[in-house]
């Protein structure tokens, strides 16, 4: 199994982000997803990626639960596009230090 999130629920400051979200994807399936700004579509992929931890429920990444792996090594094997990444890069990196970054996580 690719991912395996069930029950997850996210807080922060009183307010529920995401509330006992269950998603799973196996090998092979393609997955977009979609929803208004501000639905919590970033913050789960963040979530997928190690970057936020969930307040509730268990989270299950290329077998690997979280709190019990190393997530720096899980994330030189997950490949993410979104817009949001460009909040992440250094405005000084050039092109070749951007693509190289995705060996490190």
């Amino acid at each position: 199994m690719i991912l395996d999130a069930q029950l997850i629920s996210l807080k922060r400051s009183g307010e529920t982000i995401l509330n006992k979200v269950n998603w799973q994807i196996n090998e092979g399936e393609h997955w977009s997803l979609m929803g208004l700004n501000g639905s919590g579509k970033t913050t789960l992929l963040n979530m997928i990626n190690g970057y936020i931890w969930p307040s509730e429920g268990q989270m299950t990444v290329l077998d690997q639960r979280f709190g019990k792996s190393d997530l720096r090594e899980l994330r030189k094997r997950i490949g993410w596009v979104s817009s949001s990444f460009q909040e992440k890069l250094h405005t000084d990196n050039n092109a070749l230090q951007i693509v190289l970054s995705g060996a490190f996580a």
